[in-house]
């Protein structure tokens, strides 16, 4: 159920074991839309590179989910992530090697900074039309304009699901195992008012807006386990993104964030900028106005953490005609950007008071300084970037095992049932909204579940046959 990387993955996988799978797509264009296609196509592992050695990669997970990662899953991830990008090399997947270390593996032709569809006959576009193609090589299929609405289980060793065309047709699939692979819930309003934000139509949808979370809510129908409030992936876009479609999915406000400050028009700060653009992104999300924030930041935090990756604003945000504000005066800037200017600059004081003497603990909130050192804003001029939060996929979603199993709310495996990617939960998320990569998470699972299926096809074949005997 779904076909983007996480989907595709395990039926590719499933095909090379010798078991016959048909996916279900919901999109009906030859390039139907997903977020694998809008993919920067970074595997990464908790931002370090899948060749780092798994009890470092290990302990990163911990570390970047402050301990709230599954340690099962976490491992697993750990120490399959190689070996996952390997397989995808196996099967034509090309990488490129980028200039930072968690750069390792990019997905070729890239696709780091692309807008509107210049995601096409690239990185995960092209990925998933070779896992097509190798699928269909394999005696397996993709259907196309099949929106799976309904699950059911008939009989112990068996389940249907119903799927309806765009033109109203019903289709039914029985199958002895299933696996959900269509994405989070970020784009259901309804889903996201619980835990993820009071006021979800102002989170801008930085994704293919075609996840509702239909798979996990029809697996809780069948008794999954599920978590809903544990965050999600995303970053500091461009208030102006809603407007401009030049700036999105890229550039990140975050580089900027984690220089300066975040305040609200009232001229307070509300988040701790130190741990990172998609803790932020989160925060703001949470707050009472996910669309009243600004990140305030001088010239020298500009031209030097405006640049500091491909998907950085400098001088691509100015480039596309984003809104910004700009002044070598405070009180001028804050006019024009619409922040009380007093509150403003008492901010401003504290936080370079805070960096000229090393004592952090008086601001409120604190800020830390690892990993996004602060900068003082001291230079002239000064910039004002309103920002909003957007968001990728979400964190939460079905509980499963190491080997995509969808667990029950008494912990144990449903009969058949699998998922993996991003509707899965366990592995991310929390209150630092630690994040650990899609990419990785979705090949590692993708693959491990269709293994699983395969052991136990065999294991049933074998008793069908004893008990025939």
């Amino acid at each position: 159920m779904g076909a983007g990387i996480a989907g595709m993955v395990s039926a590719v996988k499933a095909a090379e074991l010798g078991l016959r799978v048909v996916v279900l797509e919901q999109g009906k264009e030859d390039d139907y839309l997903c977020n694998t296609r809008l993919t920067s196509g970074i595997f990464h592992c908790a931002m370090q590179s899948a060749s780092v050695e798994p009890k470092q990669l290990y302990k990163k997970i911990l570390e970047n989910t402050s301990h709230r990662a599954d340690t099962e899953l976490a491992h697993t991830v750990a120490n399959e992530a190689l070996e996952s990008i390997r397989w995808l090399q196996s099967n034509g997947v090309r990488f490129i090697k980028g200039a930072m270390p968690h750069y390792e593996f990019i997905l070729s032709p890239p696709t780091l900074f692309h807008q509107n569809k210049g995601w096409q006959r690239k990185g995960g576009d092209v990925l998933l039309n070779l896992l097509e193609r190798k699928l269909i090589s394999l005696g397996s299929f993709l259907l196309r304009n099949q929106k799976v609405t309904s699950m059911s289980r008939p009989k112990q060793d068996s389940l249907i699901v119903e799927a309806v065309t765009s033109e109203g047709a019903i289709n039914h699939f029985k199958a002895p195992h299933v696996v959900i692979a269509d994405g989070g819930f970020q784009s259901n309003h309804s889903l996201l008012s619980q835990g993820i934000s009071f006021q979800p139509e102002k989170l801008f949808q930085r994704n293919a807006k075609q996840s509702h979370g239909d798979g996990m809510l029809m697996a809780q129908s069948m008794g999954a386990q599920i978590e809903l409030n544990q965050g999600f992936y995303g970053h500091l876009l461009s208030r102006d993104a809603f407007s401009n479609d030049q700036l999105w999915p890229n550039p990140w406000m975050d580089p900027l964030a984690t220089a300066g400050i975040v305040v609200t028009s009232k001229g307070v700060r509300f988040a701790d900028e130190g741990v990172g653009g998609i803790f932020l992104a989160n925060q703001l999300a949470r707050s009472n106005d996910p669309l009243d924030a600004f990140i305030i930041i001088d010239e020298s935090a500009w031209n030097a953490r405006g640049r500091i990756n491909m998907q950085s604003p400098n001088p691509k945000l100015i480039e596309v005609g984003g809104i910004h504000f700009c002044s070598n005066s405070l009180k001028e800037l804050a006019l024009k950007a619409g922040i009380e200017f007093n509150a403003l600059n008492a901010t401003i004081d504290s936080h370079n008071l805070a960096i000229a003497s090393g004592d952090f603990s008086k601001l409120l909130p604190t800020r830390t300084t690892h990993p996004h050192q602060p900068m003082p804003i001291l230079g002239k001029p000064l910039y004002a970037f309103p920002v909003c939060a957007a968001i990728t996929y979400t964190f939460g979603g079905i509980k499963t095992n190491s080997n995509g199993e969808v667990l029950s709310t008494k912990n144990l495996s449903i009969p058949g049932l699998f998922a993996v990617g991003s509707c899965t939960t366990g592995l991310e998320g929390g209150d630092s909204a630690g994040y650990v990569g899609g990419l990785i998470k979705s090949t590692v699972f993708g693959i491990k579940a269709a293994i699983k299926i395969k052991h136990q096809q065999t294991q049933h074949s074998k008793h069908a046959t004893t008990h025939s005997e």
